[in-house]
């Protein structure tokens, strides 16, 4: 006789599902995607605890990339005897590989069962009747780690980690349990029913972490996320090394941008401090009980984070699914009226955070958001600058919209753009306009392409594009970071 089930399945969810999911839109709000990243697991250092954690975080990155496309999980496996490995071994390393930018290592470090053990019991003796009962409750410690690193210096990076540990309760009365976690001054109190209790906490302590550690890799405030006040002093302090670390440029920038999505600013995003920046950044100071100095200083930033500059983006548009098919739609900027806006995405074959190592060479993948015609220049590490697109292999500046130029082009590529030089000096920026302006510029940059242009720095190239009249022009800038060949040991 075949007995049927008496329940019916349940989808898997954890106290932090929602945290998740709260990511992924503010991920989406500020703009971060295309972050490719791997793990080789994480593994149970107790011995005790026997869960498919590798699964759980692939899930948990999953669940906060569903819209934003923030990050893509690169399934590396080592494992000969899968069949998956045998088949990517069969076909071969393919041109649109990309080599994840950073990894997740970590594990299962602390089990400490029964740290706690309490037994509560009564009695009542009577000469014709005896009457007990009893209660045991069982507290036990369960603890996660994780960190992130480069994958190509194998370093891991200070700060980017998370560590949290949950008291998982248990009952003798009920046969249930229940967690708490405590964090920055607040617990989160998670319960379990009786059929789970110590890979559900796993589980909830991944979610967890997953958050705190990529929150603070993309400097997101992920503190939203987890019901927490701005105000709350331990994410004040990140957010401040996060702006004191920050580059001037960067800083300008990202006030640009912000401003542009509350509808304080309408300029281009060119990361220099103008007068039409600080303007919009007074008015908004004003409007947010803030000195209305139109300074760039931290508390304009802390007040920011929480108001991302990519607010007018579409409603509702979202990325392709990571992994499935390749390349992410990323989330076109509109106007008010609901048109598209003009800007232009960049990317590298390493992701937008691209670090190489010395002698290698750069492929740039460059996206309008509409029918534009695009200039990229690349400034190399001594300073010198050349026009990398168009170029005499690809001379068609017009590019459609959504479509995607690699510069170098093809598989074979009919030149390269190394990189000689350890250090940070080396960028590649890209200008787009509605307009054919190649023509508008100065004669002194009319130059063959390929070719350093004399006397040039990609802040002269983007002052001689921002003069043209009514080019109504949109730049990206991508900084390049070069470590020595030395410092990769496989």
């Amino acid at each position: 006789m075949v007995s049927e089930a008496k329940t019916t399945p349940n989808k898997t969810i954890s106290s932090f599902t929602t945290s998740l999911q709260c990511m992924d839109t503010l991920l989406w709000q500020h703009g971060k995607s295309d972050i490719y990243i791997m793990t080789s697991g994480i593994p149970d250092a107790t011995g005790k605890v026997a869960a498919g954690t590798k699964e759980m975080l692939i899930t948990a990155i999953s669940r906060m990339s569903a819209r934003s496309n923030a990050f893509r999980f690169v399934d590396f496996e080592p494992n000969p005897t899968s069949d998956v490995t045998a088949l990517s071994a069969l076909i071969g390393v393919q041109p649109n590989f990309v080599v994840p930018s950073y990894y997740i290592r970590g594990a299962v470090t602390q089990l400490d069962e029964s740290v706690l053990s309490e037994t509560q019991g009564a009695g009542l003796s009577l000469p014709w009747l005896d009457v007990g009962a009893s209660r045991d409750q069982v507290v036990s410690v369960v603890s996660v780690d994780l960190n992130v690193g480069e994958v190509v210096t194998r370093q891991i990076l200070p700060g980017m980690s998370a560590s949290n540990s949950i008291a998982v309760i248990r009952s003798g009365v009920s046969g249930d349990a229940g967690g708490r976690i405590d964090k920055a001054g607040l617990s989160f109190n998670v319960a379990f029913n009786k059929s789970e209790g110590f890979h559900q906490a796993v589980r909830t302590l991944l979610d967890l972490s997953v958050v705190e550690a990529l929150g603070k890799l993309t400097r997101v405030p992920y503190w939203q996320c987890l019901g927490l006040d701005q105000t709350n002093q331990t994410f004040r302090s990140q957010a401040r090394e996060w702006f004191d670390t920050m580059p001037a440029d960067e800083q300008v920038r990202f006030v640009q941008q912000v401003l542009t999505g509350t509808g304080y600013y309408d300029g281009p995003i060119t990361g220099l401090y103008d007068t039409q920046t600080r303007d919009a950044a007074g008015r908004y100071q004003a409007d947010n009980e803030l000195i209305p100095s139109g300074r760039i200083d931290f508390d304009l930033y802390y007040s920011m984070l929480s108001k991302p500059g990519v607010l007018a983006r579409a409603p509702g548009r979202e990325g392709a699914i990571a992994g499935a098919g390749g390349k992410g739609i990323p989330v076109m900027p509109t106007d008010p009226d609901g048109q598209r806006r003009l800007d232009v995405f960049l990317n590298t074959d390493r992701g937008p955070l691209p670090q190489y190592k010395l002698g290698e060479t750069l492929v740039v993948k460059a996206q309008p958001t509409v029918d534009a015609f695009l200039y990229c220049y690349y400034q190399d590490d001594d300073g010198s600058v050349s026009r990398v697109f168009p170029n005499r292999f690809q001379p068609d500046a017009f590019v459609n919209a959504n479509q995607q130029v690699e510069i170098p082009p093809g598989y074979e590529k009919p030149f390269n753009i190394r990189l000689d030089s350890v250090g940070d000096n080396e960028a590649v920026a890209c200008f787009a306009s509605p307009q054919e302006v190649g023509l508008s510029l100065p004669d002194s940059m009319k130059l063959d392409d390929l070719k350093p242009i004399p006397k040039a720095t990609l802040q002269t190239v983007t002052d001689a594009f921002n003069k043209i009249p009514g080019a109504n022009i949109r730049t990206k800038r991508l900084n390049l970071r070069v470590v020595p060949d030395s410092s990769v040991s496989f």
